[in-house]
């Protein structure tokens, strides 16, 4: 089970909630805590980029502005905001500063973005959650998200660098901050039609030894949401597309719009 979750290195979020999750409820785990949020000391990194090539949409903070922690936690999906879905944030810090994910090619490092506690572009403040549908014992897929807030044009900045890295980055060599190594394949997507810009790419171990990991990427604004959705049958199955338009539609709201 572990392996299915934790799925080619990239995806240690998954592991951290999908239990609480199968028992149906959203809870207000990290409540005095972290709760699965974050600031720019728990998810740095410089805040260098290639200027936003491939923006997309209407600017990056014009319609939405980059939220709070506690804005982002209001957006976060819940148990029946999409029917048939329960949702649970997550109880602990989904990005500790300890779990940093390297790749061995620089062109790459906007994909390991995704889920590295220090990433390239810095997060302004973050939260995270677990979403499923059925049980772990029917071979569903469990899908994490993870809602991030970014100064300036950080959001669309990065989204064009991890664009442009998904055109070039066929294969790369992931590096846990525990020193485990693991050759990744990379498969590019198309966007998903929310959003200001939006991405989807799977990945999986090139050895076929771990379920791959369907990456969805949607910035509302300055922030991003971005899902992760591992199948327990092995085969690639990507998040709903009612999840996506619903926690779009929430982070508008979040932000009073």
């Amino acid at each position: 089970m572990r392996r299915a979750l934790v799925a080619a290195l990239l995806v240690p979020v998954l592991a951290v909630a999908a239990a609480g999750c199968s028992g149906g409820s959203d809870g207000d785990a990290g409540k005095g805590g972290k709760g699965g949020g974050g600031d720019s000391a728990q998810s740095g990194g410089s805040e260098s980029g290639d200027g936003g090539a491939e923006k997309g949409g209407s600017g990056d903070g014009d319609a939405v502005p980059p939220l709070d922690r506690k804005q982002l936690n209001e957006a976060l999906l819940k148990s029946g905001d999409v029917k048939g879905y329960r949702a649970q944030r997550n109880s602990e810090d989904a990005l500790p500063e300890q779990n940093t994910i390297e790749s061995d090619d620089a062109r790459c490092s906007p994909i390991t973005d995704v889920v590295d506690s220090q990433p390239e572009q810095k997060r302004s403040a973050y939260t995270s959650g677990v979403l499923m549908k059925g049980s772990l014992s029917t071979g569903g897929a469990v899908q994490q998200v993870l809602l991030s807030a970014y100064e300036d044009d950080g959001a669309s900045r990065w989204l064009g660098r991890l664009k442009k890295a998904l055109r070039s980055c066929g294969s790369f060599t992931g590096k846990i901050s525990a020193g485990e190594k693991t050759r990744l394949r990379i498969k590019a997507g198309g966007p998903v039609g929310v959003g200001d810009d939006s991405v989807r790419f799977t990945m999986e171990d090139t050895r076929g030894q771990d379920s791959p990991t369907v990456f969805t990427v949607v910035r509302t604004g300055a922030n991003t949401a971005a899902f992760m959705s591992v199948s327990l049958s092995g085969e690639p199955q990507g998040v709903a597309d009612a999840l996506v338009e619903k926690q779009d539609e929430k982070l508008k709201e979040a932000a009073g719009g």
